[in-house]
């Protein structure tokens, strides 16, 4: 089966909601990624209800369905009747009219579908060739079965499901070469598209609503040329109890009915037939609660399952007006069969599971909290899926707690600076060894203290924070530190203190031979210039006598040469 609930990887965010929803275990996390097991999965869709990132996501026909009606195909909508609860304020004749203005060639409703599949239950019930009849409308109930029923799977009506047999219908009377959309709120529809030729596209109501916001259709105008089922009756599907209430009482042969709506109560229900406590019922099951009317494939703000009961109600006793659907009056063969897919997994040796455990801190009885953070509902079980490669041994929530705190604690307490948390009145909520010697504090004593009884001026103002290796000192006088403010949310605060004492010491000290030097220096450099300046002096007059005396002897020499 190709995968109809995908990952996007991008989104997922570690929470394990989808974990802890899945009522089959069929998701594996691993490199921080939550994954769907499509082998393992039942298609409820719970964990794309409950995905707050919407990391979870159902394969989409929306391409596939633009792109027939931009080719201008015969596509059909097979529209299913819980769309009372998706557009509760929408007759169907407007329904009809948008979806003809998407391009749909013709619109009509699944519980023209759903009828034939209630007639052929009572064919089954005639026979009475059944111990239990189990309802077969639900895709995701067959594959519950299948998986993890097994050997229950020949209870299964051989009857495919209103939207399937609508669609045989369908072709029947319009030509095998049309396509044919369902469109409801269910996404284990994609894996009977995938099991049944007939359907060609499956488009869940909300997806349906973005194509009519992408096209710009509203709805408001009504259908002339729509078409209605005339067994309204069958407009009750979508409900618990809904198919049971299309099943005359006359018409049982003798079977008693009972109707269940979600994942929990349909594994109730069938272990009780397992064990053998249950005989000749006709069982209504349907993994969605509330039935198909509160699938995910509706919008996430459902209304309240009374109002969508009372809406229900009313269209299946409100007489049908318009002419009766084309497709009602088609033959076909509705019936079908079903396949045990389950798989037998080993399981892992008690010894391994110890091993398991102990990796989180588990060895005694007392430190298996059962806490179900994780998603699954006890220690053990998880320790199970780790040994199966489904979970990551660090998603132990509590453990993980436990160990970053233990850390953090060790690093607070080793860490080589004073470490103090502030109550937003900036009273000493817990500070560290370091900061007990740094402050002159002994034990913890101190807490609830003001942070003032202990540095000179007290913090800078809070609309200064945060504040970066600023002095300070100590009180007394006696030690210097460098302080740092970071305020955290709530409006606790870190202060870190550093102990700068003996680098201003050793700074003071430093300064002190600098000058000492400096003088020093200047004093020869002063000395020097003396010197340089009495040499220049004495250089000066003896080069002025030596100028004197070479004029004199010029002048006696041109003195001789006139005589």
């Amino acid at each position: 089966m190709e995968p109809v609930i995908v990952t996007q990887k991008a989104n997922c965010r570690n929470c394990y909601k989808c974990i802890r929803s899945c009522p089959q275990g069929a998701i594996a996390f691993s490199d921080d990624q939550a994954r769907v097991l499509s082998e393992e999965c039942i298609l409820c869709g719970r964990c794309v209800e409950v995905c707050p990132q919407g990391a979870q996501q159902v394969q989409s026909d929306l391409v596939n369905v633009r792109r027939m009606l931009s080719m201008g195909l015969k596509v059909y909508a097979s529209v299913a009747p819980s769309w009372l609860a998706a557009f509760p304020d929408i007759t169907f004749p407007q329904f009809s009219a948008a979806l003809k203005k998407l391009g749909f060639t013709g619109v009509e409703e699944t519980a023209a579908g759903a009828a034939q599949v209630s007639l052929e239950y009572m064919h089954l019930m005639a026979k009475r060739e059944m111990d239990n009849i189990i309802s077969t409308c639900c895709p995701s109930l067959v594959l519950l079965v299948e998986r993890q029923y097994p050997d229950l799977t020949p209870l299964l009506a051989p009857v495919v499901s209103p939207a399937v047999a609508h669609s045989k219908m369908l072709r029947s009377m319009f030509g095998s070469r049309i396509k044919t959309v369902f469109i409801g709120p269910c996404p284990a529809k994609h894996w009977e598209k995938q099991e049944n030729a007939a359907l060609s596209a499956v488009l869940l109501f909300e997806e349906l609503k973005t194509l009519l916001s992408e096209k710009g259709v509203a709805f408001g105008e009504e259908d002339t040329q729509c078409t209605e089922t005339h067994t309204p009756l069958s407009r009750l599907y979508p409900s618990p109890g809904g198919i049971i209430a299309t099943i005359p009482a006359n018409k049982r042969q003798g079977y008693k009915t009972y109707a269940v709506s979600g994942v929990e109560g349909c594994k109730e229900t069938l272990e009780a037939v397992r064990q053998g406590q249950i005989h000749g019922y006709f069982l209504e099951l349907n993994t969605c609660l509330g039935s198909c009317a509160h699938g995910p494939g509706i919008s996430r703000e459902k209304a309240p399952a009374i109002l969508v009961k009372e809406r229900l109600l009313s269209a299946a006793r409100k007489k049908s007006t318009g002419a009766p659907s084309v497709s009602e009056s088609a033959q076909v063969d509705l019936t079908t069969r079903f396949h045990p897919q389950k798989k037998k997994e080993r399981q892992p040796r008690e010894e391994e599971i110890a091993a398991i455990l102990a990796q989180t801190g588990k060895v005694t009885k007392e430190d298996l909290l059962n806490c179900g953070a994780c998603g699954y509902p006890t220690c053990w079980d998880k320790a199970v899926a780790v040994w199966q490669g489904k979970a990551d041994v660090r998603m132990c929530l509590p453990y993980m707690r436990e160990k970053a705190e233990s850390m953090s604690n060790l690093i607070i307490e080793y860490a080589p600076s004073a470490i103090l948390l502030l109550s937003p009145e900036e009273k000493l909520l817990e500070y560290n060894h370091k900061a007990m010697e740094m402050l002159g504090i002994r034990g913890k004593g101190a807490r609830g203290h003001e942070v003032q009884d202990f540095l000179e001026d007290g913090l800078p103002p809070r609309e200064e924070w945060p504040v970066s290796d600023q002095p300070a000192f100590v009180k007394g006088g006696e030690r210097q530190v460098r302080l740092s403010v970071v305020e955290m949310p709530g409006g606790d605060a870190i202060v870190l203190l550093r102990d700068v004492t003996r680098e201003e010491e050793d700074r003071t000290a430093f300064e002190k031979k600098r000058e000492q030097t400096l003088h020093i220096a200047q004093e020869a450099v002063d000395r020097q210039m003396r010197m340089v300046q009495q040499v220049a002096r004495l250089l000066g007059e003896t080069t002025g006598e030596t100028k004197a005396a070479l004029l004199r002897m010029e002048q006696a020499v041109k003195g001789e040469k006139r005589r």
